[in-house]
């Protein structure tokens, strides 16, 4: 039996109990399963699956295809200057700004049901679909032994109109959520007051100030970073751990792995930049050197499946600490 994108949809809303994080990782599924039972096997064998359930599934048949061991470093270019730097992040903020116009919801999670002629009919699922995040925060914390009465303030990089931040702001003293996207953050704004939610608020990131806050003591951030080039990752990254307060933890997710990836920064200018989605991979080494340089230690990594589970794409989420 083919698959549709419908039956992607239905698998991820049925057995993994939420949206897809973005149209790419629907159209991964579409490319690596061609028949319904292979569609069906590698959702229930998944390791986000066996994360819900608390215990390791059983295959039934041939395992999904996975990321071999052996494969080749990407190619990464992740330093530039300072003015290279700012055209990157303007060209990123140019295509959010327009699709925080036309497409809010649905640029946050691409699913069909989440665009503009569809979310007023499914808006209630637009918000659950980030309960499956907010289970993963609490675990990540319960695994590191903490709790979010220990933290002051929980930083939401990428909040977007808010659809994690509404369920973050009941448990942590403060959520702030930081957006390159003024529509965006009009938006989540507009959520937390209908919400009554009043322990929450927005801050408009820029080029000139990717980082506007400091001497937090939790970050986090997810399918957010992938749409940024390797170079403004990392600079995103290193304001953060720069601002994490001692003994403060940092949990994001990011890409770190695509078979063919390669970003030269030439090449990169050379196309035509802040019109699309764009989805992006930064080394391992690069995290990791970073968080060394700032002294941060990792207490956690995990593949995260958030770019589906196949044979092309790894990503990871990461949880520093900071000494």
């Amino acid at each position: 039996m083919p698959v549709s994108r419908n039956d992607v949809l239905l698998a991820y809303r049925y057995i993994l109990g939420r949206n897809p994080e973005n149209l790419e990782v629907v159209e991964q599924h579409l490319r690596d399963h061609t028949d319904f039972e292979a569609l069906r096997r590698a959702f229930l064998t998944s390791g986000e699956l066996s994360q819900q359930l608390g215990r390791p599934v059983a295959p039934s048949g041939p395992s999904p295809a996975v990321l071999p061991l052996e494969v080749d470093p990407i190619e990464v270019e992740t330093v530039t200057d300072a003015a290279t730097l700012n055209h990157l992040i303007e060209e990123t903020a140019r295509f959010w700004e327009a699709i925080g116009e036309t497409a809010p919801h649905f640029s946050v999670v691409t699913a069909p049901e989440f665009r503009p002629d569809q979310i007023s009919a499914n808006e209630g699922l637009f918000f659950e679909s980030a309960e499956v995040v907010k289970r993963l925060l609490l675990a990540v914390l319960r695994r590191a032994g903490r709790h979010p009465d220990d933290f002051s303030s929980l930083v939401e990089f990428g909040c977007g109109v808010g659809r994690m931040t509404a369920l973050f702001a009941p448990l942590f003293r403060e959520v702030i959520g930081l957006d390159i996207s003024r529509p965006h953050l009009t938006l989540a704004e507009q959520t937390m007051a209908r919400f009554g939610i009043r322990n929450a608020r927005f801050i408009h990131v820029t080029a000139a100030d990717l980082h506007p806050v400091s001497n937090f003591d939790l970050w986090f951030s997810r399918i957010v970073l992938q749409h940024n080039p390797p170079p403004v990752v990392l600079h995103i990254l290193d304001k953060m751990f720069q601002g994490l307060a001692p003994g403060g933890l940092t949990v994001f997710q990011v890409p770190t792995y695509h078979v063919g990836y390669r970003f030269h920064i030439s090449e990169y200018l050379a196309a035509d930049l802040g019109t699309r989605m764009e989805m992006h991979a930064v080394p391992q080494r690069a995290i990791f050197d970073l968080a060394r340089r700032h002294g941060c230690n990792l207490i956690e990594i995990r593949e995260d499946g958030a770019v589906g589970i196949n044979a092309e794409w790894l990503s990871n989420t990461f949880v520093f600490e900071k000494t």
